[in-house]
């Protein structure tokens, strides 16, 4: 036998077995049926950087829509309803010993705090800010 032919052999016992493991003990991965849904873009961060010790990557990135804060109050008063495996994914990125962040609102956006007192700056407000070089116009008298 080839050593391509053992290697191709090796990859797709290895695929196998990733399937078979899929949600094992170790398995941090957030289920295919119940993707995680994120309040700010800065959470999708931080959960992305956990990776998952057998798979690796644990959920498909995905871009971020803003989300209102009565849906995210909603989402984590319900985050408890999901899965055993979706629980265990969303505690290996939120630690109860951190999470759930309290909302600060600041003048240039909105920040969360840890339960460590860790800030995160969650949502910057540029509409809020004025843009360099375009003032408005005043009319002339």
């Amino acid at each position: 036998m080839s050593a391509r032919s053992q290697r191709c052999r090796i990859e797709k016992i290895e695929e196998r077995i990733k399937k078979l493991s899929k949600y094992s003990s170790a398995c941090i991965c957030f289920p295919e049926t119940e993707p995680p849904s994120f309040g700010f873009a800065v959470m999708r961060d931080i959960a992305f950087r956990v990776k998952c010790p057998l798979h690796g990557e644990r959920f498909k990135v995905f871009s971020h829509l803003y989300v209102p804060r009565w849906h995210r109050e909603h989402a984590d008063r319900y985050r408890h309803l999901g899965s055993r495996q979706y629980q265990k994914a969303w505690m290996a990125s939120f630690p109860l010993n951190l999470w759930p962040a309290v909302e600060e609102e600041k003048e240039e956006g909105i920040y969360l705090r840890l339960k460590d007192g860790t800030r995160y700056m969650a949502e910057a407000f540029t509409w809020r800010k004025p843009i360099a070089g375009l003032q408005p116009e005043r009319p002339s008298l």
